[in-house]
């Protein structure tokens, strides 16, 4: 028995010691590619603790020498041969198509002796790895929403039988050790993304002259067992693959050198724009300041039209005033009878005078003069009327930013007129 136990464990950590190193050799692998490395299919290879099943199951199963399952290969009924068995796997999938699988099974053969109706009941347990190929994945593809999985599998592994002190104290045999091959279909079905149930179909052999020499084995030289069970298999998290990607480490690189080029187009066009956008703002701004020359200039040619022409000489009077005395002929501001309020030509008039005035020498004084008509009117009236008129003009040139030191008003009664008619009277005069 020591023996036994001592062997099965020493299967047990190679198996286990083999998925190690290969599983660290696959993460080496995906880790130094760039990409990673493409599966079987176009899916990458999986980490190591990913995609395991561990399963339980139990069923029947058959031994027979002559392999046909026909009636000359038992003494009796074929169903006196069939005994109990069962299972424990643990399966690792590398790719939804490829799988590795450890399982242990026991149970007991029954068979028939050379003793007539005797039989023989010699317990067993086969330790075997085995190679699983996940037919509907490969044939379908992988899908999540799949029920059912046809899964063939085959594999080598060590068969130990009538190692009970029970069976050796009772047939005289002592145990018997020897390695089989074992092949067969696992049906699968999906109960949910954790569970499945399955079906095993599978057969194994070995040979027969490792079996106890009381069995009517014949003289065939291999023994051949078959069994069928039923089991519930739990799957650990990472259950699913990753796709692989499509692209190559060339297409890539072709990708990320396209995208360069881009870049550097864009840049290109993201600077010609820019120099664009400056040419542009310079362009308004000569346009504006042109568009402001030309409203300058229109608005001196209307204050130009509208300006009168110089008084003659002869139309002034002659004690009070000359020529000389007037800044310009547009000097003069008129106003409508009995008002104050400047009109827009006369305040283009007189925006002209305010740049004169601001552009003359600094200490020069200039005189206001206020009129009125004295035709109408009383003269405290009109005495008052010019002196408003007077103070309205000085007000609308100190509002232009002439300095009020410049400047000087002051109203004239009905006795100082400048000139000869009624309608010229209204006015002041800047001297």
């Amino acid at each position: 028995m020591k023996k036994l136990f001592i062997t099965m464990a020493l299967v047990l950590c190679a198996a286990a010691a083999s998925a190690q190193v290969v599983a660290v050799a696959e993460e080496i692998v995906v880790e130094e590619q760039q990409p990673k490395r493409r599966g079987w299919a176009g899916y990458e290879t999986n980490r190591f603790f990913d995609n395991w099943e561990i399963t339980v199951a139990g069923g029947a199963q058959i031994m027979v020498f002559n392999g046909t399952l026909g009636k000359d290969d038992f003494g009796s009924s074929r169903f006196n041969h069939i005994n109990w068995q069962a299972d424990f796997s643990l399966t690792k999938w590398f790719h939804p198509v490829m799988g590795a699988r450890l399982q242990i099974q026991g149970g007991q053969y029954q068979n028939d002796t050379a003793f007539g109706n005797q039989y023989m009941k010699d317990p067993y347990i086969f330790t075997h790895m085995d190679f699983m190929v996940n037919l509907s994945n490969w044939i379908g593809g992988e899908r999540d929403d799949r029920v059912y999985y046809a899964v063939p599998f085959a594999g080598f592994g060590y068969h130990v039988s009538g190692f009970t002190d029970k069976f050796q104290r009772d047939w005289g045999y002592g145990t018997d050790h020897s390695f089989a091959f074992t092949a067969g279909l696992l049906n699968k079905f999906r109960v949910c993304p954790a569970l499945d149930i399955e079906l095993e179909l599978k057969a194994w052999m070995l040979p027969s002259s490792n079996m106890p020499s009381i069995l009517n084995s014949g003289t065939q030289k291999v023994a051949a067992a078959y069994s069928a069970t039923i089991g519930l298999t739990y799957r650990f998290n990472r259950r699913g693959f990753k796709q692989a990607s499509p692209y190559t480490a060339a297409d890539v690189m072709a990708y990320q050198a396209a995208v360069a080029d881009r870049d550097l187009a864009l840049a290109a066009v993201q600077a010609d724009n820019a120099e664009l956008a400056n040419d542009l703002a310079a362009a308004n701004k000569a346009a504006k300041k042109a568009a402001a020359e030309a409203a300058a200039a229109k608005k001196a040619a209307e204050m130009a039209k509208w300006g009168p022409n110089p008084i003659p000489a002869d139309q002034l009077d002659g004690n009070a005033y000359t020529d000389d005395i007037y800044l310009t002929s547009k000097g003069i501001t008129f106003f409508n009878i009995g008002q104050t309020e400047l009109s827009p030509k006369e305040k283009l008039r007189l925006d002209i005078i305010a740049t004169q005035i601001k552009n003359a020498p600094k200490n020069k004084i200039y005189v206001i003069e206020g009129h009125a008509d004295p035709q109408t009117g009383s003269k405290a009236v009109n005495t008052r009327l010019a002196e408003q008129r007077a103070k309205k003009v000085y007000d609308y040139l100190i509002s232009k930013g002439v300095k009020a030191e410049n400047l000087q008003y002051k109203g004239y009664s009905d006795t100082k007129s400048p000139f000869k008619t009624e309608q010229e009277n209204r006015v002041t005069v800047i001297r």
